[in-house]
């Protein structure tokens, strides 16, 4: 678990002890490596840092309804991670103490190339 800091805005990163790992390749990356790797990206990327903690902080100070965790997925570059593999992608939550990452996947390609498009029939 790592503290966030952004100006006056602090929260909390951690990678769930049940996170699901995911990968097509077999890397010799343990799940601990994994972890690491995600906490850190969260505490020194500059857009993620502001970004998460300024939400955590609006969860925190937000009243009635408007107080629920906000779920998010995220696709990044492995190289920015220094993990193996092109695509990172990680799905979690935002709440009031700080960011749950559930789920990381180490992917070969970007999720939009993977799909393949249905052309209509022609007539």
């Amino acid at each position: 678990m790592k503290k966030m800091i952004f100006g006056s805005y602090v929260c909390e990163v951690n990678v769930a002890a049940n996170f699901v790992f995911e990968t097509i390749d077999t890397y010799e990356y343990d799940k601990d490596t994994v972890a690491y790797a995600v906490e850190r990206f969260f505490s020194r990327s500059k857009r993620f840092l502001r970004e998460c903690t300024f939400e955590c902080c609006q969860i925190r100070l937000a009243k009635g309804k408007a107080r629920k965790n906000k779920k998010f997925q995220y696709i990044v570059p492995a190289v920015l991670m220094e993990l193996p593999g092109d695509w990172v992608r990680m799905s979690g939550e935002i709440s009031p103490v700080g960011v749950c990452v559930r789920k990381v996947e180490i992917l070969k390609e970007h999720p939009c190339f993977s799909r393949t498009m249905e052309m209509p029939p022609v007539s």
